[in-house]
Parts: C-alpha cells; sequence; structure tokens
C-alpha cells in the first residue's frame, strides 16, 4: 500500500485590524450617515392631492376591473367594497 502525502498550504494568520483604523472606518461610516440624513431632511415636501369619496371608489373599480378575467370573485368583492365605501362616507 502506498500512500501519498501532499504538501499542505501556508496561510497568511488574520491579523486584527488595529483600534486606529476601526475608529476610521467607523467615523467614515458615520460621516456617510450624517450626510444622508441630512440631504433626505432637505428634500423638497411634496403637497399630495387628497382623493374624494368617488375618486378612491373609483380607483378600487379600476383596480378590481384588472381581476375580472382572473378572479372574478375577487373583483365582486372590490367592487363591493368600493360601492359600500362610498355609500357608508355618504352617509356619515
Amino acid at each position: 500500500m502506498t500512500s501519498h502525502t501532499r504538501p499542505s498550504q501556508s496561510f497568511k494568520s488574520a491579523r486584527p485590524m488595529g483600534v486606529g483604523k476601526a475608529l476610521s472606518n467607523l467615523a467614515l461610516a458615520t460621516g456617510r450617515r450624517t450626510e444622508a440624513l441630512l440631504s433626505s431632511l432637505r428634500r423638497p415636501v411634496r403637497n399630495h392631492h387628497r382623493l374624494s369619496l368617488v375618486e378612491e371608489a373609483n380607483e378600487l373599480r379600476n383596480f378590481a376591473s384588472a381581476y375580472q378575467r382572473t378572479d372574478p370573485g375577487f373583483a365582486a368583492d372590490l367592487m363591493a367594497a368600493a360601492d359600500r365605501h362610498e355609500l357608508a362616507n355618504e352617509k356619515a
């Protein structure tokens, strides 16, 4: 019986990063996060148009029509929900 021995690979030992490098990376990440936060606060605020009850119901009906062929039961439930939404809020 013969045996073959392969030379083992030598790997460099992992060196710790060091406190200075870790603090440098932390400062860089903190700076990027702060910059992103400040830029998000400077974004213009968009005034969204509030839909009326009729417009909301009509949007739901349009959404329901997309499911009419594939899932008619779901589409009918959505249509009924749009009707209830319109009627319930007219009484209020």
